[in-house]
């Protein structure tokens, strides 16, 4: 069963790392995280049982009982600790006969109880893996089984900056259900979150292809701050591509007065230079969005001559050509070129956007049959 939407919530406290808003609006949180979480340590012939409190500055706080009495200790969270540990949760072994089954629905009833407190202790180093492999087969299950809501909420209590990167594949692999939904803002804050940069950069292609998919789908005030926050992460050789991409978004979104300058201050690449289409398709756009629609098909046209169909770029290219070829009534052309883009690029959106486009030219009139 799915629980109310979070996600208006989510977006402005994701960032934080640990939302406290969904406390309300997951009612498993309220059921389940708070129970106690404990483990075993062995120590020579003694073993003792730990309850697990707080994990801060690399410390694991446990609650354990001596003599009859509670004592707490703090105890440095490194590989010597994680020796001594025992954390076993007997669902697991049938969870991943579960898994093996695709009946994801099966996993996250049965781990659901047991598996919320962990939550709290995911900072946790990754070596002690017998805490983490239950944590992150929750959560994946809960987004195979469609629970979305659910599975954004546990993650927003993550800090994904702070935490292992397969928390993060776990993040790319929700926002890529959220793409298959349409449910752009809930994507883009998710690629918005995502950790850049240190140990992170593998999650910078997953975030750059998010903002492809955004900006074919027409989400442009949802990819500008995300290809902002490319550009501060991204390596220098990516740099002035991720710079084009931000200024062809601002031009798309009305927004030409903040892409005038990043496209004034830019050098054109040379002719050669795989750069050299998209920077015309840069300036084609603004040309375009500012109605000069002779102008934009002379520039766009000297883009794609010098451009290989396997560029990301090129449907888009071929879009606006087709438009300015409208514009000037000339729908023949403008037919041809939309109908290439759905023949050669069936899966791009901009196929879909072409489509839609054809779909709304005038037909031609039959010519009069003689007497």
């Amino acid at each position: 069963m799915r629980y109310p939407s979070i996600k208006a919530l989510l977006f402005t406290v994701l960032s934080l790392g640990f939302s406290l808003t969904g406390l309300a609006d997951n009612p498993y949180w309220a059921d389940f995280g708070d129970k106690p979480v404990y483990v075993e340590q062995s120590n020579g012939r003694a073993t003792n049982k730990l309850k697990l409190i707080d994990f801060k500055d690399n410390m694991l706080v446990t609650e354990m009982t001596l003599d009859g009495n509670l004592a707490e200790m703090s105890l440095p969270a490194n590989e010597s600790l994680f020796k001594t540990l025992q954390f076993n949760l007997p669902e697991m072994q049938k969870a991943n006969n579960l898994i093996r089954n695709d009946n994801y629905a099966g996993v996250v009833k049965l781990l659901r109880p047991v598996v919320y407190p962990l939550v709290k202790f995911s900072q946790v180093p990754e070596l002690f893996t017998q805490l983490h492999s239950p944590l992150r087969a929750l959560i994946g299950s809960l987004i195979s089984s469609g629970e979305l809501s659910e599975a954004d909420d546990l993650l927003s209590r993550i800090p994904l900056d702070k935490v292992d990167i397969k928390y993060s594949q776990l993040a790319i692999k929700l926002m890529g259900s959220y793409f298959a939904e349409n449910d752009y803002s809930a994507a883009a804050r998710i690629a918005r979150n995502l950790p850049k940069s240190g140990g992170y950069t593998a999650n910078i292609p997953p975030v750059v292809n998010a903002a492809d998919e955004l900006r074919g789908a027409g989400q442009y005030d949802a990819v500008i701050p995300l290809y902002r926050e490319i550009e501060k992460s991204v390596p220098d050789a990516m740099r002035k591509n991720m710079r084009m991409w931000l200024a062809y978004s601002l031009v798309l979104a009305n927004r030409v007065d903040e892409a005038s300058p990043i496209i004034d201050d830019m050098q054109e690449p040379e002719s050669k230079d795989q750069l050299f289409s998209l920077y015309k398709l840069l300036q084609g756009s603004r040309e375009h969005r500012n109605g000069r629609y002779d102008d934009a098909l002379d520039v766009l046209t000297r883009g794609f001559v010098r451009a290989q169909t396997s560029y990301v770029w090129v449907p888009e290219m071929l879009y606006l050509i087709g438009d300015c070829y409208e514009q000037a009534e000339d729908t023949i052309a403008a037919k041809n070129v939309w109908s290439e883009i759905t023949v050669l690029y069936p899966n791009s959106p901009w196929a879909t956007r072409a489509a839609e486009s054809l779909s709304q030219l005038p037909t031609s009139n039959p010519l009069p049959v003689a007497n």
